[in-house]
């Protein structure tokens, strides 16, 4: 099954050839999963334009699940992004709508390794040394909920303490009831610790960040 039509292929061949280093793409499924399939589609369509990724289809109780954090919530398909001793970049749910562009842009971001935000920010958030993670709750229709997710995963690729999910909230109904998601994109961090809603520019998202520390 395809999901990408040709216009689609053209273009995200071109986009991926700002691709630096070889990236791995963890897909893990689980039964009685309503996009999983699509997911693995996407995905392999994605990884089919670019010898610099290697993809990878798992079951949920494969142990890297717990390894990669792909296990942290229940309720649909998801798939981290990794290279090296970056592996803090996840999608629960499929990365589709407008979280299709975050995707794509995540695969180049850890590739290169270079997040895009000032240096004055990234030395804020290399001086990050406990465990930190940032729950972004998106929907594939939200505009500014890409630019959040952008971010998060910014700060993860940039320290390793920081880990950043994107949660469908459709797709993780639960869990967006358990957080009490009104509207998108609501960021949360460390469960419960922080919350604020925005796609705030990298500074005043990192001083939330800090904020709930």
């Amino acid at each position: 099954m395809s999901i990408l039509d040709d216009d689609d292929r053209a273009e995200v061949s071109e986009l991926l050839e700002d691709m630096d280093e070889p990236i791995d793409i963890h897909v893990f499924t689980q039964d009685d999963c309503e996009y999983c399939e699509e997911t693995v589609a996407l995905v392999e369509d994605v990884a089919d334009l670019s010898d610099a990724v290697e993809m990878g289809v798992h079951d949920m109780d494969d142990p890297l699940a717990s390894d990669l954090g792909a296990d942290r919530y229940e309720g649909g398909p998801v798939t981290v992004i990794t290279r090296e001793d970056i592996d803090g970049v996840r999608y629960f749910g499929i990365p589709s709508g407008q979280e299709f562009s975050s995707f794509l842009q995540d695969m180049i971001t850890v590739s290169t390794g270079e997040p895009n935000i000032d240096e004055s920010v990234l030395e804020e958030i290399a001086e990050i040394d406990d465990p930190v993670e940032i729950t972004v709750f998106v929907t594939p229709t939200c505009p500014h909920c890409p630019k959040a997710v952008q971010t998060a995963h910014n700060f993860a690729v940039a320290n390793e303490n920081i880990t950043a999910n994107s949660v469908e909230s459709q797709e993780f109904m639960e869990l967006s009831e358990e957080f009490g998601v009104r509207g998108v994109p609501q960021i949360n961090v460390n469960g419960t610790d922080g919350e604020f809603t925005g796609a705030l520019p990298p500074q005043q998202f990192l001083q939330e960040v800090k904020g709930a520390l």
